[in-house]
């Protein structure tokens, strides 16, 4: 597939993660030859974010050891965040004066970490864990640190804590909920992992809310909704991210949550623009319902090689670009597996691989969620083989078509089964 110079001569890609990586190759291998310009905010080339709560923080990896290697011929600019946009004349405004004219632009720019009003992050002591800058400064705060506090039991929190517990600091968790990676896994398998977190030492205030972040002897006192506080030498805040569409306005789009685009990827309401990652909000396909983001790794490679292909279809039709959630987990010595969507008011088919131990979690299971007695979604902990079979019997079936799954039977006969309501 070859393209014009006068169909489209310019892309460029603001944002320089995974989204924008993979749009990058896809327009190389689809045999684009025009120029492609990536506008990073960060000074470090483009790089797995994941490590930055994983090998990064515990400091086995170096940041050359992360870095995204790819092979289009790119023009990198780093240190270039967008703030305006002019959709008539086709012009992205940077934070440096400087204007980048595009014939097709792909809106990569991803998530930006949230903390309540009011915080002091920045201040030693209290960190956000979102990029390689955060990972390097947390990093060393945890080196003399004791105790601990992560605030948020999401993957990232959860993530965090396993770090600090493998450098034998003390630690503590606070979450509003009741369990912790609630929206990761659901709410009966991240209860069965908090169990598995707390054997491993970690204490869990969970139900409860901060409700002020104070400087005090210690270092940071964090005062709870229940009146009681925590104590702790760093604070690590792990609440969750917002799509980064600062400099995208509502007189260009929705921008509601993520940019507002169609099955393909088009934003709505401008024209030669397209998103890819956690900016971007459309009806996935592979659901058939309203639009939604997915902020996951896979995702945005998936996603930034699907609007790729849209912007280089120009006005033509473009197909739809079905996604169905996949990520993992490795914390605590439980593998993490999930394929699917899940939902608080699915149902939850819990089966255990050894019945019997009190440690459900590591000793094997799978949870099946299911909707009207279909499969959605299926999340695993240390069964990869189980996960595998139904993750591949749910992808198989396509999108929308959600399949009825279920253990092969020589696993289930020396399994026990039980049904629970998430």
């Amino acid at each position: 597939m070859r393209h014009r110079a006068g169909d489209l001569d310019r892309i460029v890609i603001v944002g320089a993660g995974r989204a924008a990586v993979a749009a990058a190759e896809e327009l190389h291998r689809l045999g684009f030859t025009g120029a492609i310009t990536m506008l990073g905010g960060e000074a470090h080339p483009p790089y797995h974010r994941p490590a930055c709560s994983k090998g990064l923080l515990t400091g086995r990896q170096r940041p050359a050891d992360a870095h995204l290697s790819f092979s289009a011929p790119v023009r990198w600019l780093p240190g270039r965040t967008a703030e305006d946009l002019d959709v008539t004349r086709q012009i992205v405004y940077t934070q440096t004066g400087e204007e980048f004219e595009y014939d097709g632009l792909i809106v990569a720019t991803g998530a930006k970490p949230v903390s309540p009003p009011g915080w002091p992050v920045g201040e030693p002591g209290l960190h956000v864990l979102h990029d390689i800058e955060d990972a390097f400064a947390l990093a060393g705060a945890l080196r003399e640190a004791r105790r601990v506090a992560v605030v948020g039991a999401g993957f990232t929190g959860c993530e965090a804590a396993y770090v600090v517990s493998s450098l034998a600091r003390e630690c503590v968790i606070v979450d509003s909920n009741p369990q912790v990676m609630t929206r990761a896994v659901g709410a009966v398998t991240g209860g069965l992992v908090a169990d598995s977190m707390r054997h491993e030492g970690v204490r869990m205030r969970l139900g409860r809310r901060v409700r002020t972040v104070s400087r005090s002897r210690r270092g940071w006192r964090l005062d709870l909704d229940d009146g009681s506080h925590v104590d702790a030498d760093v604070v690590i805040s792990a609440l969750g991210e917002r799509p980064d569409t600062s400099w995208f306005t509502a007189r260009h789009a929705d921008t509601g949550d993520g940019l507002l685009c169609d099955e393909s990827l088009r934003v709505l309401g401008v024209n030669r623009v397209v998103a890819a990652g956690a900016v971007a909000r459309w009806p996935n396909p592979w659901y058939g319902d309203a639009p939604g983001r997915c902020d996951q790794w896979i995702a945005a490679l998936e996603q930034g090689q699907a609007a790729a292909r849209t912007l280089l279809a120009g006005q033509r039709p473009a197909p739809a670009a079905p996604l169905q959630p996949r990520y993992w987990s490795d914390l605590f010595g439980l593998r993490i597996q999930v394929c699917g969507r899940l939902d608080g008011a699915d149902d939850v088919e819990v089966t255990e691989l050894r019945p019997g131990r009190r440690d459900i979690a590591r000793g094997g299971m799978v949870a099946v969620h299911l909707r009207d007695g279909v499969a959605r979604g299926v999340v695993a902990v240390n069964a990869p083989r189980q996960f595998t079979t139904l993750a591949r019997e749910m992808r198989a079936a396509g999108p929308v078509a959600r399949p009825r799954v279920s253990l092969p039977a020589a696993q289930t006969s020396h399994q026990r089964r039980l049904s629970l309501v998430g």
